[in-house]
C-alpha cells in the first residue's frame, strides 16, 4: 500500500488525493458498519464499501448489514479493530489535510507541463501525453480544457470512447482507413494512458511527454513506439520525462530502478536511442543482432522480469473488457476449474492460482492465493503483482505444449495450500472459551509453524492447533497452564503438546467433529500456467 500511494503522488497530487479519499471513505463506513454491529467482511461487502457515494451513506451501510449478516461481531475482537480503525482514519485525514490545498495553480508540475506546451516544440506539433493512471488523464485534460471547447485536446484512458476514432484523429495519415467525420478536426494533443501504448499507429506526431513513469522500460519504450515507427514522415523523435521529486525517489528508487533496467536493455538487445537519460551507454551490435538472435525472446526477458501489475491495473483491464467485449469476459469467467495452459517466458517454472472456498457459501470465495514456482518445484514468490504481470499477455499469443511432470508439480503446489489454509482457519476461529494457557499455546504453535519449512511438522502443527482449540477437560487444561508457567517454547513445547495430543487420545475428538459434519474449506485449482 505504501509504494502505491507513493507511486500515485509521484503520477500526481490529484491522483493521491482522490485515492487518499477512497481510502477514507473506506475506513469511515466500515467504522459505521462496526459501531451498528456489523462486520463489513465478504467479497459483496468489499465490493459495496468501495462503491461511489451517490446516495444516503444508510444506504450503503443497510446494504453491508445485509451482505454481511452471517459474520458475528462476537466472534471478533472489536475494541482493538476499533482502536485501529480510528488511527488509520486519523492518518488519512491528516494526510488529506495536507495535500488538499494544493490546488492545481499550486502544483508545480502540472504548471510546468502548461509552460512546456506554450513554447517550441511542443507548440507547433503533435505531442502524446501519456501516464500510467486514468486519474491523472482526468486530471490533465480537466485543467488543459478546462471548459471542452478545444477540438485538438483530447483524452482517452479506458473503453469509456472509441479508440480507432480517436487514434484516427491523431494519426489520419497513419490510419489512411478513418476519415474524419463532419464537424471533427484532427487531434494536436492526446492524453492517454497505456491503453494506447501498444499496437496502434500514432506516428503522425513525434513528441511524446511521460508524466509520470512506469516501473517497467518495456512500457517506456513501448510509448515511444506508438510514433517512432515505419512510414513515419519524421526524421527525430522527441521524449520529455518528468522525473520524481528527490523525497519522492528516495521512497520509491524509481529513477534508479529503471536506469539500472535500460542500461540491461541495451546491453543485451540494443536500442539506437536513449530511453530516460542522454546518458545512457548505447549498444548498436546487440540490438542489429535481434535479428539474427530471437531478440524477441530477449526482449521478453525485460517484459517478464521488469512488469508488476497491481490489482487497481487487474481491475481496469477486466472493467475494460466486460464493457468492450462482454460475451468474451462471460466465456472467460464460465471457464471450469483446473484449466491449464503454457507459453513461453525466460522466467521459467509454473504459476498456479489455487482457492479455498466452502460449498455451501458460493457468495464467499474463501482463501486465494498465486504462487510462482521455480524449475525445481520451490515456491519463488507469492507476490500478488509481479506475477500478474509475468501472467500478462497478450490475445494472438499461441499457447504451447504442457512441460512433463506439470500435473505433479501442480499438486504439490495444492497440498502445500491445504496446509495453508488449514493453519489460517485455526487462526480465524476465534472463541471466547479458550483459556489463557490455550491462547499461549496456539499463539506459540502459529510462530512454529511461520518459521519451518518441514512439510510433516507443519503438518503435525496443524493437527496440534485443530486438537488444542477444542473444549478441553479439567485434566487437559492443569498440563496446558504447567506449559504456560514454564514458558516452553519452539521444539520443548512442540515435544509436550504431541506427548499430551498422544496420551489423551485427542485425535479421537477431532474425528468425531468430523463426522458430526462440520463444514471446513475445500482446496482447489483454478487454474494454472507453465512458464516454458
Amino acid at each position: 500500500m505504501r509504494v502505491l500511494l507513493f507511486k500515485r503522488f509521484e503520477s500526481s497530487v490529484y491522483a493521491f488525493q482522490q485515492t487518499v479519499k477512497k481510502l477514507l471513505q473506506v475506513h469511515q463506513r466500515f467504522r459505521e458498519a462496526l459501531r451498528q454491529g456489523i462486520i463489513p467482511a465478504g467479497e459483496e461487502a468489499q465490493a459495496i464499501l468501495y462503491e461511489p457515494n451517490n446516495g444516503e451513506e444508510q444506504d450503503i451501510i443497510d446494504a453491508l448489514r445485509q451482505a454481511s449478516g452471517k459474520y458475528d461481531l462476537a466472534d471478533f475482537d472489536a475494541t482493538i479493530l476499533q482502536k485501529h480503525l480510528e488511527h488509520d482514519i486519523q492518518l488519512l485525514e491528516k494526510i488529506l489535510h495536507l495535500v488538499e490545498p494544493i490546488t492545481p495553480d499550486k502544483d508545480a508540475k502540472l504548471q510546468t507541463l502548461k509552460s512546456w506546451l506554450n513554447k517550441p516544440p511542443l507548440q507547433d506539433s503533435k505531442c502524446l501525453i501519456f501516464t500510467q493512471y486514468a486519474d491523472t488523464a482526468y486530471y490533465l485534460y480537466q485543467n488543459l480544457n478546462p471548459n471542452g471547447d478545444q477540438d485538438d485536446l483530447e483524452v482517452i484512458y479506458s473503453g469509456d470512447k472509441d479508440k480507432a476514432r480517436v487514434v484516427g484523429r491523431f494519426a489520419p495519415k497513419a490510419n489512411k482507413y478513418y476519415k474524419l467525420q463532419q464537424g471533427e478536426s484532427e487531434i494536436k494533443t492526446l492524453i492517454a494512458t497505456d491503453v494506447l501504448a501498444e499496437g496502434l499507429n500514432l506516428q503522425d506526431g513525434h513528441l511524446i511527454v511521460n508524466y509520470d513513469l512506469h516501473w517497467n522500460p518495456v512500457r517506456l519504450i513501448q510509448r515511444f513506439g506508438r510514433i517512432d515507427r515505419i512510414g513515419s514522415e519524421n526524421d527525430v523523435v522527441y521524449g520529455f520525462n518528468f522525473l520524481p521529486e528527490t523525497g519522492l525517489e528516495r521512497n520509491l528508487g524509481l529513477r534508479q530502478k529503471l536506469k539500472n533496467r535500460i542500461q540491461e536493455i541495451h546491453e543485451t538487445i540494443g536500442e539506437d536511442a536513449a530511453i530516460l537519460d542522454p546518458t545512457e551507454q548505447l549498444n548498436e551490435e546487440a540490438m542489429y543482432a535481434i535479428s539474427e538472435k530471437s531478440g524477441s525472446h530477449q526482449l521478453s526477458l525485460f517484459e517478464d522480469e521488469g512488469e508488476f501489475l497491481d490489482l487497481n491495473e487487474a481491475e481496469e483491464i477486466l472493467r475494460q473488457l466486460q464493457r468492450e467485449n462482454p460475451a468474451e469476459y462471460e466465456r472467460i469467467a464460465n471457464l471450469p476449474h483446473g484449466i491449464r495452459t503454457a507459453r513461453f517466458s525466460l522466467n521459467k517454472g509454473i504459476i498456479v492460482f489455487c482457492e479455498a472456498s466452502y460449498p455451501n457459501r458460493k457468495d464467499w470465495k474463501g482463501y486465494q492465493q498465486l504462487y510462482w514456482l521455480d524449475e525445481q518445484g520451490e515456491i519463488r514468490s507469492k507476490d500478488t503483482a509481479r506475477i500478474l504481470g509475468m501472467l500478462k499477455t497478450n490475445p494472438e499469443e499461441a499457447a504451447l505444449p504442457l512441460p512433463k511432470n506439470y500435473n505433479q508439480a501442480v499438486m504439490q503446489v495444492k497440498v502445500k495450500f491445504a496446509q495453508e489454509v488449514q493453519h489460517r482457519q485455526s487462526e480465524r476461529e476465534y472463541s471466547r472459551s479458550l483459556t489463557q494457557a490455550q491462547r499461549y499455546v496456539l499463539r506459540e504453535l502459529g510462530l512454529l509453524f511461520k518459521t519451518t519449512q518441514d512439510e510433516e511438522i507443519r503438518k503435525q502443527v496443524n493437527l496440534l492447533e485443530q486438537a488444542f482449540r477444542q473444549p478441553i477437560t479439567t485434566v487437559l487444561k492443569r498440563e496446558l497452564n504447567l506449559i504456560k508457567r514454564r514458558s516452553l517454547t519452539g521444539e520443548a513445547l512442540f515435544s509436550e503438546l504431541k506427548k499430551l495430543y498422544s496420551q489423551h487420545e485427542m485425535r479421537d475428538w477431532l474425528d468425531r467433529r468430523r463426522l458430526q459434519g462440520e463444514e471446513q474449506p475445500i482446496p482447489i485449482i483454478i487454474c494454472s500456467q507453465a512458464l516454458v
